[in-house]
């Protein structure tokens, strides 16, 4: 993982990509095209297996919404994989969410399915240990894709993720010098006002939609109690829906972590400690585990960092039912 603890820390701006930069820092990294089974459209991914013998995990990493499959700032997981001898995949997945068919959309999501079966066809795939990962606009297209298709997965990461495109869209009308919501108005068909057209596609495109879908596999959900690009209340939210009742944040703790960008006191203190994370992560502010979703909370902005994930994502296994089509996940 190199001396990158997050991806701020990274030498290289979100937007940045390059296909020499990944193959110089991942020997053995390729370039392939996938065929769409949706349009029959071939899209472009960054592929890396050994030629050791034996089935090994696959790592899907979804680029983030205003990059495409060169994002460099995902150079350290294909390292991870290269280490520990994965499968790593990093799906196009239709590009820059500024386009409507891109930002988890029909065919957004059947190619990061195409690009599972591709690893599937070219390496050695343990079924039991297929993850998927993203921050941001690719942590919202993990929780989609976990949803839509719940029987590939033992493990999601989600950093940072946008919950519901039309509330985001509410929230960054306070930000008009950014470019999201002229995104969201182009892919979605217009704005995405209560009761519109474009707003049902937003929440066609949301993992607010297809949240309980995920439940029963295991998912990291982290968010920075400074963010203010994606409020954590979006965190908070997807935590909640797959959280036991008992263990869910109150609407007034979220309006307060929003506001204030900090933990109201009546969650200190009832953190399970800081598990997966080291000494060079960010400093965890609050965790809580439920079931098989696990919250946390941590000092910094919209951000990742690489090693806590992948750390987390080592312990997961999914237990395959021979006796059915859909697997059922397990910790």
């Amino acid at each position: 993982m190199g001396q990158y603890s997050t991806s701020k820390k990274y030498p290289s701006k979100f937007a940045d990509e390059s296909l020499s930069k990944w193959q110089k820092e991942v020997p053995g990294i390729k370039k392939v095209n996938i065929k769409s089974t949706a349009d029959g459209n071939e899209q472009p991914a960054l592929f890396y297996t050994s030629e050791t013998i034996g089935k090994r995990p696959l790592l899907v990493m979804l680029h983030s919404w205003s990059s495409e499959y060169l994002q460099e700032v995902s150079i350290p997981f294909a390292q991870w994989s290269m280490e520990y001898d994965w499968a790593f995949i990093h799906p196009n997945y239709r590009g820059k969410f500024n386009k409507p068919e891109a930002m988890a959309s029909d065919l957004a999501i059947q190619d990061i399915v195409d690009a599972v079966n591709y690893a599937k066809q070219h390496a050695e795939i343990d079924e039991s240990r297929i993850y998927i990962l993203g921050s941001s606009g690719g942590a919202m297209t993990a929780l989609v894709a976990a949803g839509r298709h719940p029987e590939l997965w033992a493990g999601v990461v989600a950093w940072v993720p946008v919950y519901d495109l039309v509330d985001w869209y509410a929230f960054s009308q306070y930000y008009p010098h950014r470019d999201y919501n002229r995104h969201v108005v182009t892919a979605c068909g217009g704005e995405p006002l209560p009761g519109t057209p474009a707003a049902e596609e937003c929440l066609r495109r949301s993992p607010v939609t297809y949240i309980n879908n995920v439940k029963g596999i295991p998912v990291f959900l982290a968010a920075g109690i400074e963010d203010v690009l994606v409020p954590v209340s979006h965190t908070l939210r997807a935590f909640n829906a797959l959280a036991q009742p008992s263990d869910t944040i109150s609407q007034e703790h979220m309006r307060y972590i929003d506001k204030e960008q900090e933990l109201p006191q009546e969650l200190e203190g009832t953190s399970d400690g800081v598990k997966y994370f080291g000494g060079s992560d960010p400093s965890v502010v609050y965790t809580r585990q439920s079931g098989d979703v696990r919250l946390v909370l941590f000092e910094g902005v919209h951000d990742m960092a690489y090693s806590p994930g992948l750390l987390w994502l080592n312990e997961q296994r999914k237990s395959i039912d021979t006796t059915s089509t859909t697997p059922a996940a397990k910790k």
